[in-house]
């Protein structure tokens, strides 16, 4: 836990090391804990940390509320030490990673929703650990990265040690505020060493040239509903992300399946209130009204069944109109859409420091071939866009915004006319640098 120290330990610390010091820092929003709506930093240190990564060592706080069983309420502090940094190698083999030992606040699930269960052997410090990754992580890169070494120098980091990996952005950990010079460099060297063994077994991967036979694949790729809608409704490339929301919302309102879907959902959401109300259905039945029950009873399940089938309607329609805009676009303008994860894996190389929603490959605006690689729809601030100029780049990145009615083909081509040009100047001038 925290040794006793100063308020200004961390900015001694980060003057004693050549780091920059600030009373706050901005975090990429990345994994469970960075991403928590009242987190705060409380002082950071920036730089070349010890043990020789680039990254961010930081006291950061959050609060959350705490109910009771009388249904009484109170607010919690909590004080973390924290290392980030960068593994952008990582992210087409394993998206989410996580590691919490037993007094950790670290969520070992890392902030990831598609995860399994990591066995961490019968060491007993290990006992109370828990580990999780991305379920569509290969086995064998896996049980690779999880060797006897790493289990052992898991086994003895400190009781509050976990870390959390997500998209390239590994946040490393222990409880409370450390102030002490020793703890401090010795959490920034086991962030470095961690990331230092994640980062080879990503590159030993590509070097090795296993990089797509060990790249993650995301469990939900194949959809057949959406891939049944996508064939059944006829459309010319849509100019703007939304235009075939409408097409697809009425497709979904004519199918069977959506309808048995909120039919079941219907009947499962009207049992569950039954549990709390079941002194109403038990009044009525001792006093034999049946047939009141029924209506009642009928009246909830077509309430459930409107609001549940709506609300498919909406989702689907939605989902299915940004896919059709992107495969309309792609087919448009001679592109393949790729598996984003595999492209970042084969492509770890050009270092892409995000992780993508959607990769194009082909034909790049002024000559050359490479890929558009984005995320989100440009409605946020986080959401970005790049061209990747092959295996090993150059990228050329940007923020993707986009107005209303929103994202379109046309900003599409403006961002790839852009940061093709650029991404060809790299290349220019790195083959007029290996000539001279």
């Amino acid at each position: 836990m925290a040794v006793a120290g100063g308020a200004n330990s961390l900015a001694n610390f980060a003057e004693a090391n050549g780091l920059g010091y600030s009373a706050h820092a901005d975090l990429p929003a990345q994994g469970s804990t960075l991403t928590r709506d009242t987190g705060a930093v409380e002082g950071a240190a920036t730089g070349t940390l010890p043990g020789g990564i680039e990254g961010t060592i930081a006291h950061f706080t959050y609060s959350y509320t705490v109910t009771d069983s009388d249904n009484n309420s109170r607010t919690e502090h909590r004080r973390l030490t924290l290392v980030v940094t960068a593994i952008p190698v990582s992210i087409g083999f394993v998206p989410y990673l996580g590691f919490s030992r037993g007094a950790s606040h670290l969520l070992a699930t890392a902030g990831g929703t598609k995860m399994r269960r990591i066995e961490l052997g019968g060491a007993p410090e290990l006992k109370h650990a828990s580990a999780f990754i991305f379920a569509g992580s290969n086995e064998n890169w896996q049980a690779q990265l999880f060797s006897p070494a790493l289990l052992e120098w898991l086994a003895r980091s400190e009781d509050d040690f976990g870390f959390e990996l997500a998209n390239g952005v590994l946040v490393a950990g222990r409880g409370d505020y450390i102030n002490a010079e020793t703890e401090l460099r010795a959490l920034c060297e086991d962030t470095s060493h961690l990331a230092g063994v994640i980062g080879e077994e990503a590159q030993e991967a590509v070097d090795t040239g296993g990089a797509e036979a060990n790249a993650a694949k995301d469990p939900d790729a194949t959809d057949t509903k959406m891939e049944a809608a996508l064939a059944r409704v006829e459309l010319e490339p849509p100019a703007h992300l939304r235009d075939a929301e409408a097409a697809f919302r009425g497709d979904a309102r004519g199918t069977f399946g959506t309808f048995l879907y909120a039919l079941g959902g219907a009947v499962g959401l009207v049992l569950v209130l039954n549990v709390p109300g079941a002194a109403l259905p038990i009044v009525l039945s001792v006093a034999g009204q049946f047939v009141l029950l029924a209506a009642i009873e009928a009246a909830l399940l077509l309430i459930c069944f409107t609001f549940i089938f709506r609300s498919q309607r909406r989702s689907r329609g939605r989902k299915y109109a940004e896919e059709a805009f992107f495969r309309g676009y792609a087919r448009s303008r001679g592109l393949t859409l790729e598996e984003p994860l595999r492209f970042l894996a084969t492509h770890s190389d050009a270092k892409l420091p995000f992780k993508p929603d959607r990769v194009m490959s082909g034909p790049l605006p002024g000559g050359g071939e490479g890929s558009l690689a984005l995320v989100g729809d440009g409605s946020k601030r986080k959401d970005r866009i790049a061209v990747v100029g092959g295996p090993a780049g150059p990228v050329a990145e940007s923020e993707l915004e986009a107005e209303a009615p929103g994202l379109s083909a046309k900003d599409l081509d403006t961002y790839l006319e852009q940061l093709a040009g650029e991404v060809r100047e790299a290349q220019q001038g790195a083959g007029r640098g290996t000539a001279s």
